[in-house]
């Protein structure tokens, strides 16, 4: 959720480092989107963030919002893989991932 003030791209820079222990240097937009267009005015705005994993995965979350998040690192194409058993079942990890699958070379040449 947008505190008063912050961007999405502040937002997302706040959640990653609190549901993740992440920082991230450069943000790409991937979309927005309406969580259910009719029902709801809820709008999704989906970054990807570069990072080394060098120290990511473990626990985290915000106390006071009684958050207990484990991350853990996988590859991409672990990843991609549990969309297809299922394990993954979330429309924003779901378009994200397949976001990443379409643009993943690009991203690593830039980033290289």
């Amino acid at each position: 959720m947008n505190e008063d003030g912050e961007t999405p791209e502040d937002v997302a820079q706040r959640e990653g480092q609190e549901e993740a222990g992440l920082s991230f240097g450069k943000l790409t937009k991937i979309c927005d989107y309406m969580v259910s267009p009719g029902g709801t005015t809820e709008l999704i705005h989906l970054f990807c963030g570069l990072i080394s994993t060098e120290a990511a995965g473990g626990l985290y979350g915000v106390e006071h919002e009684h958050e207990d998040i484990r991350a853990h690192v996988v590859s991409a194409e672990a990843a991609i893989a549990m969309i297809h058993d299922g394990r993954i079942n979330n429309a924003a990890a779901i378009i994200a991932l397949q976001w990443l699958e379409l643009n993943r070379s690009r991203l690593r040449k830039e980033a290289s």
